[in-house]
């Protein structure tokens, strides 16, 4: 089972920091990139998107807090969880701090009051206790590792008996593609104006070009639906919906029909779904921040709670302490957190940092 590599990491928040610099504080940086306001008009998009959506998943009777979104970047869905749903004290999770910040620009952009709380780190060693959480989402995020299982087991273990996780807009191999050419960046003003024709051309014929991989980022769009089966496997009830065509749809577990499956399987697309974590749910959290554990001692095996001291978070047990830096908590293992983050990490170590309240 392959894991993510620290390049990978690293690439993803040195280019997230770029993406903020140029779509925050107006700094062209990267070509072929949103400015300002071509992001708003995505983001706004996607925060629709994901309202029809989280209103669906209500209308199931499924519990959607307190939520935790990993993967996710300027918080929007996050945005619309505590604003518009009223699902407040959600945590979004994301490893570019860069990212979350950013947050306060888009809740003045949309005008939304509440945040969710902002934590930055690893998921691949999530900071949140066994059994703690009743709902966790991502979009466009699992495709950014080699091997998906390793962080739906994460989402699984963190999940209530009775939980829910759901995800969407994630990618899924297509088998009849061949790389003949490279194309054309894919958010250039050419890549998002071309032409009907040459977008069947691309889809079956083109090696995808785009400003992630040239940062380090793993773009990984060739998950088989076996993988994605075996990623699945904790949950024992599935509701995975594969989409490669707005026509054409299957059920990855359960396919209506073996030639839509054949169908789907070779076009390649997205993949969504609905995973439930086998019991019900009783006494949820009313607290993200009652779930928090140290992730030092979580990477050697414990699980230990921990609690809030000024500016930071404290573990008990061996003492080591999380910052908050413009409202971001920064919950990584040691290790972990002055590899990726040296000058943060570095700076915390020698001084306390300003205090910042949820």
């Amino acid at each position: 089972m392959k894991k993510q590599l620290i390049a990978h990491q690293k690439g993803e928040i040195e280019f997230r920091k770029k993406l903020y610099l140029q779509q925050v504080e107006n700094r062209t940086l990267l070509d072929n990139e949103f400015d300002g306001a071509g992001i708003e008009d995505i983001l706004a998009d996607r925060m629709k998107k994901t309202h029809d959506q989280m209103t669906l998943l209500q209308k199931m009777n499924i519990s959607l807090s307190p939520y935790v979104e990993i993967g996710a970047e300027r918080c929007q869905r996050s945005l619309v969880m505590e604003n518009d749903l009223g699902l407040n004290g959600g945590a979004a999770v994301d490893i570019s701090f860069d990212m979350l910040r950013s947050c306060s620009h888009y809740q003045s952009v949309f005008d939304k009051v509440n945040s969710p709380i902002r934590i930055c780190c690893d998921a691949n060693n999530l900071p949140f206790m066994t059994s703690s959480i009743p709902f966790v989402f991502c979009y466009e995020t699992l495709h950014h590792f080699p091997d998906p299982s390793p962080i739906i087991r994460e989402i699984e273990r963190v999940l209530l008996p009775g939980g829910c996780f759901f995800f969407d807009e994630e990618p899924y191999k297509q088998v009849l593609h061949l790389n003949l050419y490279k194309g054309m960046k894919k958010y250039s003003k050419e890549f998002l104006t071309r032409s009907k024709g040459k977008r069947v051309l691309d889809r079956f014929f083109c090696a995808e070009n785009c400003n992630e991989v040239d940062h380090g980022i793993l773009e990984n769009h060739g998950i088989s639906l076996e993988l994605w089966k075996q990623a699945l496997a904790p949950f024992d009830d599935r509701e995975v919906e594969l989409t490669p065509t707005r026509f054409l749809t299957s059920n990855l577990f359960r396919p209506r029909s073996d030639v839509l499956y054949f169908a789907a399987y070779l076009l390649g697309g997205n993949i969504s779904g609905i995973c439930r974590k086998a019991g019900s749910i009783q006494n949820p959290n009313t607290s993200i921040i009652d779930a928090l554990i140290c992730p030092s001692c979580r990477e050697l095996g414990s699980e230990v709670l921990l609690s809030r001291k000024n500016s930071s978070f404290i573990c008990s047990t061996c003492s080591k302490m999380y910052p908050i830096i413009d409202q971001v908590l920064f919950l990584f293992s040691y290790g972990k957190f002055a590899e990726l983050y040296p000058e943060i990490f570095d700076s915390f170590q020698k001084k306390d940092t300003s205090d910042v309240q949820y």
